[in-house]
């Protein structure tokens, strides 16, 4: 009798731990997986982070990525999500490194897949389930602007840049800048754009120029040169000049010049 009282305190004992897994796995459809949009210029890691909701009854655990095509997988955290709550699903963070491939890569099909480990198999080992999940991705050129700033003219557009420039109301501000690819894969011509733009609108406005060059790895453009209008009824005072190179709607470089107006 003392031997079957001593059996069931043991066996209450590791219940009440927490100690025993679940029989039953959680279904894939109940993990669910958020990572946003994952923007990055091609061939530059980064620490993303992914955001796992688990929506079943049961604990999921020693959840982590096990693969990012066609991204490469350089590390991956791991941790353990509890089940679902009476208040809904329970969830967790991982960080994730990762490495873009080329810009050009077809990105249609890009799926990180995930690993847990949730209840036990009929050796009483853990069941290791995977879900595939698609995620929305950018990649970008690893391209750049440089020599950035202000000049005297459109014939002065081979001289020195700077960065701080003074100007009287009705004028005209000179901007130069040109666009190098630091990436391996060629950047198509026409393909990028750069919006010079006076943040306060009551100085000036702001022009759109499309980069008509296509650049291989290490090419650049030519040296561009855009002229803002200052308004004849500015007000005196400073303003920062934004240069920012796009592809598309996205940022792929920004720089920020100082323009100031005098009386």
């Amino acid at each position: 009798m003392n031997k079957i009282l001593a059996g069931v305190l043991i066996i209450s004992a590791i219940l009440i731990s927490g100690c025993v897994s679940t029989v039953n796995p959680v279904n894939p459809e109940d993990v669910i997986v958020n990572a946003g949009t994952i923007t990055m210029k091609e061939f530059q890691e980064k620490e993303i982070t992914v955001k796992i909701f688990n929506n079943g009854t049961e604990p999921i655990d020693s959840v982590k990525a096990t693969s990012f095509d066609p991204f490469t997988l350089v590390s991956s955290g791991s941790l353990n999500i509890p089940a679902r709550t009476t208040e809904g699903p329970s969830s967790a963070s991982i960080n994730v490194t990762i490495q873009a491939p080329g810009f050009k890569t077809d990105m249609k099909n890009s799926a990180m897949v995930i690993s847990y480990a949730s209840g036990k198999n009929e050796n009483e080992g853990a069941v290791i389930r995977t879900k595939s999940v698609p995620l929305q991705t950018i990649i970008l050129p690893d391209a750049k602007l440089q020599y950035v700033g202000f000049v005297k003219g459109l014939a002065n557009l081979s001289e020195a840049e700077v960065t701080s420039w003074e100007i009287g109301k009705g004028q005209n501000a000179t901007i130069t800048f040109s666009v190098k690819n630091d990436g391996k894969t060629t950047i198509d011509k026409n393909s990028l754009n750069v919006l010079v733009d006076i943040e306060n609108k009551e100085i000036g406005s702001n022009k759109s120029i499309t980069i008509g060059e296509g650049m291989a790895k290490g090419g650049t453009s030519y040296t561009e040169g855009v002229v803002l209008p200052i308004n004849k009824d500015a007000p005196n005072g400073e303003t920062d000049v934004i240069v920012t190179l796009y592809m598309g709607n996205n940022i792929i470089d920004s720089r920020t010049i100082h323009l100031k107006v005098r009386l």
